[in-house]
């Protein structure tokens, strides 16, 4: 999503919510996260809001604050930085595996690995399962924080 910034002679403004979130994300140590960004409409103002985990006062929040603020005023923003306790909720096995058994893709995804390992035998079975965890896994990865850092860098190699 694209959010307005400025209108000038030459036409409109706008940045990239996402890009916003990854660029204020790099001045940022763990547990810290950046939540969500906003260009409200009609105030020239940037809104940042960053999370840390419930019950936990991390130090260093206000070393990351003074960062944060000091990279988007460089940028030309005026910043208004916001804290937010977030609290983490504990896995639920049974309950992920009922709203998973609740999904018709689930049960599409079963059938078809059952006549699979009919129609195939177990060899060429167990290989698809090994390469389907293995993508899996990996695209897992790269949408984690530490995937997004790496692709990020890649794209600088890139030229992108």
């Amino acid at each position: 999503m694209y959010l307005f910034w400025k209108r000038n002679t030459l036409g409109n403004v706008s940045v990239s919510a996402a890009g916003m979130r990854q660029f204020v994300r790099r001045y940022l140590t763990k547990p810290f996260s950046c939540d969500l960004v906003s260009l409200p409409a009609g105030e020239d103002c940037f809104y940042v809001m960053l999370s840390y985990p419930k019950g936990e006062t991390p130090p260093g929040m206000e070393t990351s604050e003074r960062r944060i603020r000091g990279e988007m005023e460089k940028l030309g923003f005026s910043v208004r930085i916001s804290w937010v306790e977030v609290e983490k909720t504990p896995f639920d096995p049974v309950g992920e595996l009922i709203a998973l058994a609740r999904k018709p893709l689930a049960w599409a995804l079963l059938g078809a690995a059952i006549a699979v390992l009919f129609m195939v035998g177990f060899k060429t079975f167990f290989w698809t399962l090994f390469w389907g965890a293995a993508f899996y896994f990996g695209t897992v990865f790269l949408f984690s924080e530490k995937g997004e850092r790496i692709l990020e860098k890649l794209k600088g190699i890139a030229g992108r």
